[in-house]
This record gives structure tokens, sequence and C-alpha cells, in this order.
């Protein structure tokens, strides 16, 4: 059995698509591992013994085996079993590994941000394999896959030439289930429950369970495992789309002033920030989500090992939204800063002001016309159905008892479909709406907006609907060689290697958006039966202002307001201006277009299409000695890019009487082909030196590229906005990628094989930064902020990190004994050189100086419990959002607890709390009181019974 253990963990060396047993380093790590041929690769730790480990002791045991049989920097999760990952999410496990910090997305971790590097320079594969995403960048989003399929997922800091290059941040391999790794005979895993989610208040189903069987000569074998989730679950969120930078027009009075004209018209102080809005939300969402995995393995010969391995996954979203909002656009009344220039106060004119102020509307201002606020009331709906797989081969020949050859296939495919519509319906405000920041009050608070519940007051106004696919697919073949030295010289073997990847990644969009204003103006009614009351039940309770919302507004089912909007009787009654039969005329040319005003109509000028070609070869020679190992290489890339698309020349902008946005034809398509070409030469170095039987010591050097995300170097551009915020965007297909040297010391002292200490140091030099940059590009009359991803900063990252697992088992026998404690801190500093026309004073997006992550948890008499709270400290989210300036978060904390009982040593009943504390994400712009986002997704718990056979 042993032997035939340690020929699945060497079959891993080359390449690390093929993994080993739970216990085993992994593909990039063995080959410098110090655990001898016949030994188990955890069996090295002081006080194992012959000691059964079972549950998190299992899974800490497994993940720190890891950690000190490597090389390499790396940090593991591993499951206590198959089928028993630690979290009801992958990306929730991460979050407690040193260095890792996740972004949630609808209260689920979705993206990883390791040692301050966000989610696009990280590399995740899937059994040492890319998987296709169905979202639009590289990133790889953890929701869409089921935990209970995962034996182990591992994080590599420093690199080996092996591994696929990519990740700056760090090299994520998610490691399915093998069964020959585990025992022999036939074995099943299922488990039962529900998840109720507080903010929802309903409880969904959640299935899953895991089938493997390996004959008793363990020559054959198969392990399914597939999950079924159903969640719903709600959030709230009050949002400010952006803080307008510089002047303002004003009106130089108050709400009540009369008879002004043209002469109290000015303009506000230079360096203001004014608020885009103050927007409302609840959000109703469903997550469904089916996933099957499978792998089938054979000894064909004494010599062949066949792997064959497959994940499907099947993730759906629903997300129908209900807000009330006001919309500010110039002019302002008796408009007011605090000292950081920040706007606190003022009225917006209403239609009762106007009334009494007629020479404010006279023609004649013409461009310093007065507009009325409005009330709005929106509906939406915002989808995500996704499907992705990968299906691959593993056949591995061990030549001769020193020499194995491996050879690897593999396929992989994403899409998704989002639906989205975003239909207003509102009212021109009658009194004039007062805005008001108060000292120490995080919610800016709406007044006197008047009778905002009166459905005879509403009108049709925005209405746009749209429809994005993405289309993702890949394929890879590896070639790779493991040679093993058994002389006494200083060189141990020699890895060698090449690989073909190929990515195709396609983005469409199809909308109105030449037809969104068909209604601006507020000039239609709405008919009163499709409308209904709506509130806001404990809207946001921990923030201050909330208590003074309106959460008393209307709200309507934007399918039936688009069905009666879409009539050819509506559509000619007369609005902006125009006489009727004018508008009989534009309604004419509305009906005939495809699908009508409110039909989806592909947009040319958005079409993304980017192919990647990589060539590799890499070499990476094993050395060592009495008391130390390491490896020295390199990797070679060739990079192939061909982005296409179409250009469409803008014909013309213009403004619809009594409406402030932007209308911007295009004219007929072009088609455009880019090409981009690179090549890169990646040397790498690790070391390991043991300073006694308990203490480690590591460094590694390493130079590491991050290719731009595939959507960034689209052809693709848009154009919209209002007057007073044009706005544009698109790919660049010339982007060159990220490049980074490193620089890694670790030092680890091992207590026990449960238990460690661990200290690191890092320094990561950078040139060609990839990120969002937002630049003003002058289009006619209008200058348009510019945002797209540009090369560009130069600048480096430094930080340490601390890391400890103990437990009380050798200070105690008793119950005390059954407690154990994890954590670790990771403090990051950076910094960055950017461009001279770009904002210089932004660090690098998703860098958290600080976060930290600590767990309690105890096993003993069947019971299984942990705690653990997660913590990172404010961060830029982007250094271009909104009007061109930087969005940071807020520090966030969370807390989550998991238990479980055997009632037997087959059933299991188990509960998990996740964010226990209620926490909420809180988003600003540079300063805390330019408050943008606030979300709340409230606690979900999970429960079940797990049985085993």
């Amino acid at each position: 059995m042993k032997k035939a253990y340690w020929l699945c963990a060497v079959a891993s060396i080359a390449l690390p698509g093929s993994v080993v047993a739970q216990t085993t380093p992994t593909a990039a790590v063995q080959q410098t591992t110090d655990v001898q041929p016949g030994e188990d690769a955890t069996a090295g730790a002081p006080g194992t013994g012959d000691i059964v480990v079972t549950g998190i002791r299992a899974s800490l045991r497994s993940s720190e085996a890891i950690k000190r049989n490597a090389t390499m920097i790396v940090d593991a999760v591993s499951a206590e079993d198959v089928g028993k990952f630690p979290d009801v999410n992958i990306a929730d496990s991460l979050q407690r590994v040193t260095g890792v910090a996740i972004d949630r997305n609808g209260g689920e971790g979705q993206f990883i941000t390791v040692r301050g590097l966000g989610p696009q320079f990280n590399t995740v594969l899937i059994n040492g394999r890319v998987m296709a995403t169905d979202n639009p960048g590289r990133e790889f989003s953890f929701d869409v896959l089921s935990p209970n399929m995962i034996q182990r997922t591992e994080i590599y800091k420093s690199t080996v030439p092996q591994l696929q290059e990519g990740g700056i941040g760090a090299t994520v391999n998610i490691i399915t289930a093998k069964p020959l790794d585990g025992k022999a005979g036939a074995h099943v895993t299922v488990s039962a429950g529900g998840m109720y989610d507080t903010m929802a208040k309903k409880t969904s189903p959640d299935f899953s369970g895991t089938a493997s069987f390996t004959n008793k000569d363990r020559t054959i074998g198969l392990v399914v495992a597939a999950s079924y989730t159903k969640r719903y679950s709600a959030f709230d969120q009050f949002a400010i789309h952006g803080w307008l930078p510089g002047q303002e027009g004003v009106i130089n009075g108050n709400a009540n002033s009369t008879g002004l004209t043209a002469a109290s018209l000015g303009n506000s102080a230079a360096n203001i920030f004014t608020p885009r809005d103050t927007t409302f939300y609840h959000y109703n969402d469903s997550r469904e989500r089916l996933n099957v995995t499978s792998t089938f393995q054979a000894k064909l010969t004494d010599r062949l090992l066949l792997t064959v391995d497959g994940i499907y996954s099947k993730f759906d979203v629903t997300s129908n939204g209900r807000y009330f909002g006001a919309f500010f656009t110039p002019r302002f009344i008796g408009l007011t800063t605090n000292a950081n220039g920040t706007v606190n106060g003022f009225n917006r004119p209403g239609q009762q002001f106007l009334a009494a102020n007629p020479g404010l509307t006279d023609p004649s201002l013409a461009d310093q016309r007065v507009t009325v606020s409005q009330n709005d009331n929106a509906s939406t709906y915002s989808n995500r159905f996704s499907d992705s797989y990968q299906i691959g081969s593993n056949l591995k020949w061990s030549v001769t008892d020193n020499l194995d050859l491996k050879f690897d296939a593999s396929t992989t495919k994403a899409k998704n479909r989002t639906p989205n519509a975003f239909i207003v319906v509102g009212s021109l405000a009658q009194t004039a709406p007062r805005y008001d920041l108060l000292p120490g009050v995080t919610i800016p608070v709406l007044s006197n907006l008047g009778n905002i519940t009166d459905p005879s007051l509403m009108r049709a106004h925005y209405s746009s609907v749209s429809e994005g696919r993405v289309r993702d697919q890949g394929s890879e073949f590896h070639f790779d060689g493991d040679y093993r030295n058994d002389d006494d010289g200083p060189v141990k073997s020699i890895l060698f290697g090449m690989a073909y990847n190929q990515r195709h990644k396609t983005q469409t969009t199809a909308d109105n958006s030449d037809t969104v204003c068909t209604y601006c103006g507020y000039d239609i009614p709405i008919p009163t039966s499709l409308l209904s009351p709506y509130t806001l039940t404990n809207y946001l309770p921990k923030i201050s202002g909330s208590d003074k919302a309106p959460v008393n507004f209307l709200t309507f089912d934007p399918a039936a307001v688009l069905a009666y909007l879409s009539q050819p009787s509506v559509l000619a009654l007369p609005r902006q201006g125009r006489t009727a039969a004018e508008q009989a005329a534009v309604a004419a040319q509305q009906l005939a277009l495809p699908g009508g005003p409110f039909g989806l109509r592909n947009r040319p000028a958005q079409l993304l299409d980017v192919v990647e070609k990589v060539w590799a070869g890499y070499l990476n020679v094993g050395v060592g000695g009495p008391s130390w190992s390491g490896n020295v290489g390199f990797r070679v890339t060739d990079t192939s890019v061909v982005s296409s698309g179409f250009a469409q020349p803008i014909l013309g902008i213009f403004v619809n009487p009594g409406d402030d946005n932007l209308n911007i034809p295009l004219g007929a398509a072009a088609a455009v082909n880019v090409r981009n070409h690179y090549r890169n030469f990646l040397p790498s170095a690790n070391v390991k030196y043991n300073l006694n039987d308990r203490m480690v010591l590591r460094g590694a050097f390493s130079q590491t590229i991050t290719r731009p995300t595939l959507t960034d170097l689209g052809v693709n551009n848009f154009y919209n906005g209002r007057i007073t915020a044009a706005v544009s965007g698109g790919g660049n297909p010339a982007l060159r990628p990220f490049k980074s040297t490193n620089y890694d010391l670790s030092y680890e002292f091992y207590i026990s094989d449960i238990s460690y200490l661990s200290v690191a140091g890092f320094y990561k030099d950078f040139s060609d930064f990839l990120e969002q940059q937002t630049l003003p590009v002058q289009i006619g009359q209008y200058t348009f902020q510019d945002t797209r991803t540009r090369n560009g900063a130069t600048g480096s990252v430094a930080g340490v990190e601390v890391g400890a697992q103990l437990t009380a088992d050798r200070i105690s026998s008793g119950f005390f004994g059954g407690f154990g404690v994890a954590g670790n801190y990771t403090y990051v500093s950076d910094t960055a050189k950017r461009a001279a026309n770009t904002n210089s004073s932004c660090g690098y997006n998703g860098l958290s100086p600080h976060t930290a992550n600590g767990s309690l948890f105890y096993q003993k008499y069947g019971i299984q419990a942990r705690a653990s709270y997660n913590w990172r400290s404010s961060f830029l989210r982007t250094c271009f959002s909104d009007y061109g300036q930087p969005e940071n978060r807020r520090a966030y904390g969370q807390l989550d607890f998991s238990a479980s009982y055997d009632i037997t040593p087959q059933f299991q009943v188990y509960v998990q709390g996740v964010n226990l504390t209620n926490a909420y994400t809180f988003d600003y712009s540079v300063l805390e009181e330019r408050v943008k986002n606030i979300q709340n997704f409230g606690t979900r718990f999970n429960f079940g019974v797990r049985a085993s056979f």
C-alpha cells in the first residue's frame, strides 16, 4: 500500500495538475520534500507516532504537513475527509490563510486578494489547470464551486518553474478528490440540510454527496461528487453614485425665495465635492448552484497511471431591486460646504419654487436654465446565469525507476448570460427637496420631498434593458519530465517540460441604449393600477441617519410598465416639446426598430473578442544536502494576442428638451483587428534550510508576470452620461503584462504535527502595473471622463506575515485538551508612482495594510466547534472610480461559527453561522463623510446532517 501511495505522490512532481493524497504535498512541493520513498508525508512532524487523527485536527495536521515539507512558501486548507471541507464557501476558508483577504458578493466569498494584490493578480487552478470563468476577466469566481468536492486548496506564495505563470500575488491550486488516494472499497458520504438567511427570512435546501470506489488491489478507482444548493437572500443598500469634483452652478437664495432673476445665478467655489444622488435600496436574491465532479483512475500497468477528471458547475443568480432616489443636477439653492470642501447642504428647485421665480425659466438663459428636481422610484432586475466545466486527462509513465514522463491535456469552457433592466417611474418635485449631511450622521438626510407616495403624480422616465453574454473557452497541453538522481551529489532532480495554452474570450452586449430616453422628461402618466406602495423594513438599523430615510415609496413590475409603454398609442403621446405629428413620426421610427423601443439590439462597438496563445517551456533543478534542499530554474513564455471587434464613429451628441441625458448616435460598424506579441524569461530559486528538527528557514527569489485581463484587451468602446457627467470607456489591446521581481524569507518553528509558529517577509518590485485610469477626452463640446485599463504605474509592495497554530492537548489530557487556537496577522505597505496626469496620491487597489484572522476551536467527545473572526483594515477599492475619484472601503470584520456532533461514527449533525455580528460594508470617496455605498447582507445559518457509509 505504501508503495502505491508513494507512486501517486511522485506522479505529481512535474505537473501541478496531478495531485496526491490529502496528507501528501502537491506537485510543485513534492520535488523538494524531505520525505523519503515509502514514508507518509506527515510522518516527519514530531509527536505523530501511530495516533489516528480525525476531524478539525486532521485538517490542520494535513495543512501543516504540506507547509512543512515544501521548499517553496506555501499554505493550505485541507478537508478533514472527502465531502467535509471546513466552510460552506471555499473563499471563506481561504480568508483564514495568512496574507489572504476576500471580496464578497451577496454575502458570499467570490474573489481573493493575496498579500495586498487583488483577484486579477492571482492565478487560480483546478487540479493544476486553468478553468474558464464566467466573469469578464481572468479572476476566478469561487462562488461557482461547492466545497464538498474539494480535497485541498493550496496557496503558493513563491513559485517554481513548473507552476503556470500569471500569479504575482499567489498561485492557488484547488484539488478535487482522487479515488486511489483513499481507502479501498466503496464509500459514500451524503449530507442534507438547509440555509436560513436572516434578511430574506427564508429557508432553502442544501444537499451534497460523494461516492467512491477502489478495488482491493488499488489499481482502479472512481469518485463522483455532486451538490445542489438554492439560497434565498436579501440585502439593504444606501448609495451615492459618485461625488462630482469642481465648481457647480448655484442659485443665491433659499427654498422660500420669490422673484429671483438671472442676477441670482452664480457658481460655487472651484474645489468642492457634490453628491451625484442619494438612493435607498432593497434587493431580493435567489442563488441556485449545481456542481458535479468525477475522477477515474487506472493503473494500466505497473508503470502507467491514467487519470481522467471533470468538473461541471451551473450557477444561476436572480436579483430584483426596489429603490427610491433623488438625482442631483445643477443648479443648487443655497449650497454650503464644510471645511473639507464636502457639500453638506442645499435645496433643489421644485415646481412651486420655479412658479414663484419665473425669471429663472426664461428661455434666454439657455445653458444656465434651472431644472426641476426629481423624486424617482426604480425597479430593477440583474441576473446571472452561468455554466462552466473542465475536462482533463493525465497519463503518467514511469519509464525507469528514475525517470517519469507525463502527458496532460484538458479543455474548459464557461458562459454566462446577464439580463438586466433598470426602469424609473417618478415625478418632478413639487416642493424644493432638501439635502443635509449632518455632523456625526452617516446617511445624508433627504427632506421636504413632498408627497412621494401619490401614484397619480408618477410619470414615465428612464427605461433601460440589456443583456450581456460572456463566453470563455480554452485548452491546455502539457508534457513534463522528472529525472531523479540517486547519486550523493548536490543535484537531486531535474524537472523539464513544455506547455501550450489557448484561450478565447468573447463578450457581447445587446440593449436599447438608443431609446433609453424614449420617455425621459416625466411627461407621460403611469396608470395607478401598475403602482403599489412599498416599505423598507428595519432599514440599515446600525447606521446613523437611517431612521430618517424615505422608507415609504412606490414600486411596480418592470415588465408590466414596459408593456404599457410599448403600446403604439402611448408611444404617440406628445412629449419632450414635440407636437403630436412630430411625436407620431418618432414613435413610428421606434416601433420599426428590431424589438421596438425596448428591444435588445446588438452593439458592435462593445463587442470584445480576444484570442490568446501561450507557449511555455521550463527547466528546474532540484538540489540539496544533509540539512538543506532547494531548486533553481526558469520558465520561458511566448504570448500572442489577437483582439477583434468593431469601431463605430460618433455621429453627433444632442440633448432632448427638459432633460440632461446625452444622446449619442453611432455610425456604421467597421471591423478592427489588433495584434500583440511578447516574450518573458522568468527565473526562480527556492531554498530550505533545516536549522534543527523543529525549525526551518526558507528563502525565495522569482520574477513573475500577470497578463492583462482578457476583457481589458478588447477594441470595444462606449459613450454615455449627462451634460455634467459625460463618461466613456472600453478596452486597450496594446496592454503589456504587469511584471514583478519578488523576494521572500520565512522562518517556521514546528512544535508538533499540528502546532507551529511562523513569520515571513516579502518584497515585490513592480513595473508596467495594470489598473483602471480615468483621463479627460474631448469629443465635440463635451469632455468625457474616459476610464479604461492602462499600463504605467511602477512601485513596490513589502510586508510581514505572522502565523500560529496551537493546541492544548500537550498540557491537558482532559476536557481542556480539546481546545486549540489559530491566528495570523499580515502587514503590507506599498509605494506607487504614476504618470503626472493621473491621480498619483493613490496606493494600489485592494491593498489592506493590516489583515488579521483568529480562530478558537474545540474537538473532543464527538464535538467539533470553531469560532473565527476575520478582519481587514480600510483599503483602496479603486484609484479611479466615479468621476475619476478614489473609492475606499472602511475596515471590515466578520465573525463566523461552526459546530458539529458525532451521533455515531457514521452520523453527524452540524450548524454553521456566517457573519454573526451582522457586519456592514462601507465604501466612501477619499473621506468617510463622502459615503458611496453601505450594504447589509445580514446573517446566514447552515444546518443539517451528514452520513458516511
